[in-house]
């Protein structure tokens, strides 16, 4: 399996997915005019990446800000890993937010509490 990368742009994130590692990275602002455009095919790639998983899997979400289309998305995308998860296989999501901004930790949480994931909550300074 290939990895994935998509470099930033004005309003999408940089997606860094290593296969191998079995270290996923999303970085920076997600409000894209399409957010299903967008995500859709990062999504197709963590399904099949679920099949062949690395023997530990840890997404790492570094998000500056998130629109509500964008959010949604995240949870779809999110939804491909919950089978390693209920496997028992090495997998966790490091949900990065800025010091102080309680609405991208409210996301995190609210994702967790929704899909039964577990996070690792870190907050940094952008």
């Amino acid at each position: 399996m290939k990895k994935l990368h998509i470099e930033p742009y004005l309003q999408t994130p940089e997606v860094d997915f290593d296969p191998e590692s079995g270290e996923l990275k999303i970085t920076g602002k997600s409000y894209p005019a399409d957010a299903i455009e967008f995500y859709q095919p990062v999504i197709d790639w963590c399904n099949e990446y679920a099949k062949q998983a690395a023997k530990e899997t840890k997404l790492i979400c570094e998000i500056e800000y998130l629109n509500s289309a964008s959010q949604k998305q995240l949870v779809e995308l999110l939804m491909a890993f919950k089978p390693l998860h209920d496997q028992g296989k090495s997998f966790v999501v490091k949900w990065k937010y800025e010091e102080g901004d309680d609405d991208i930790l409210s996301v995190g949480e609210l994702v967790e509490h929704e899909l039964g994931l577990p996070f690792d909550y870190e907050e940094v300074t952008f």
